[in-house]
């Protein structure tokens, strides 16, 4: 039996940046779900073409930009700000995550940022629409990163909304269908949700609520994660307290609220398996629509550095319909 071909396509006619970051991927075994350790059988599957194109690139280089580079003593300037974790900080709480955040250089993506995070790593994936911020289909379902108490969650897509005309307040139409204009990624921000659950004397598992907004374009002040999350301007209610029951408000950060609910997990049957993602990832293709670089970045990002493994939310947590 014929075995699927489980690299990337753009691995090979893509552009080099994104065939660097895969290759790298697959030495790590990330692009292979049967292994995610053997680097050796995804070596041994790369072709003698390929091997002879990488030699044709490194053979192009001219000797007189080698020996510019060799003879200049200022150090080279990188041309995307690296997405490497930073040095002696780790990752415990939401506090961590913002000095985490601010250590990195800016403009930070969400994409360079979870690329940053710490593998191997505990992981669950969910489809769900009952969500601040919901999956975008089975493709690109709600990514849970789970590091002891603190759980990260992004969504490798952003939605494609309708759009009302400012003056009219009316759905923008396409002139020629008449259809509902939709626009991907309409507020241009990408959402890292934060939650941190905490000790407490109520019969159900509590845990901090928090998110952040990306891009990040300057260093953050400490209570960054709250500041978005209020219902309102009277501040004193935040936007979790429609799913998370039992809000309570734990502390003051520099003048904004702290609060904390109940904690939910996703349904079993609504879980999106890693095997299936490392297909979606192997076969993402950044040129096959307008904006599916962005999904092939968040799947490198998440998929393509280091190994995952899974880990489901505790039967004790209840999900939404329970409530």
């Amino acid at each position: 039996m014929k075995r699927k071909r489980t690299c990337p396509k753009w691995l090979k006619r893509g552009p080099l940046s994104y065939g660097v970051v895969a290759l790298t991927s697959l030495l790590l075994g990330a692009c292979d779900g049967s292994s995610l350790t053997s680097s050796s059988a995804v070596v041994s599957s790369l072709s003698s073409n390929a091997a002879s194109s990488v030699s044709s690139m490194a053979s192009s280089v001219s000797s007189e930009a080698l020996s510019s580079v060799s003879s200049s003593s200022e150090p080279s300037i990188p041309s995307e700000p690296l997405c490497e974790a930073p040095a002696d900080l780790e990752i415990t709480d939401i506090a961590s995550v913002v000095d985490w955040v601010n250590a990195m250089p800016k403009p930070l993506t969400l994409a360079c940022f979870v690329k940053s995070l710490p593998r191997p790593m505990y992981y669950n994936a969910t489809l769900s629409s009952f969500s601040a911020q919901p999956s975008v289909g089975k493709r690109s379902p709600r990514v849970f990163f789970m590091i002891n108490d603190l759980v990260l969650t992004v969504v490798p897509d952003e939605k494609s909304d309708t759009k009302r005309d400012p003056e009219t307040g009316k759905v923008m139409k396409d002139p020629e269908t008449g259809l509902d204009l939709r626009f991907w990624d309409i507020d241009n921000i990408q959402l890292l949700e934060l939650s941190m659950e905490v000790a407490t004397t109520l019969p159900t598992r509590q845990s901090i609520k928090a998110e952040l907004k990306f891009p990040v374009t300057q260093q953050l002040p400490r209570n960054a994660p709250y500041v978005k999350i209020n219902y309102d301007e009277s501040n004193t209610l935040s936007v979790c307290a429609f799913c998370h029951s039992a809000e309570t408000q734990v502390e003051v950060l520099d003048g904004q609220p702290v609060y904390r609910s109940e904690m939910l997990r996703n349904p079993r049957d609504t879980e999106v398996p890693l095997g299936y993602m490392l297909n979606e990832y192997a076969s993402c293709d950044p040129q096959s629509s307008e904006n599916e670089w962005y999904r092939c970045e968040m799947l490198d990002a998440i998929y393509g550095q280091g190994t995952l493994v899974w880990k489901s939310f505790p039967e004790d947590m209840p999900t939404i319909f329970d409530n």
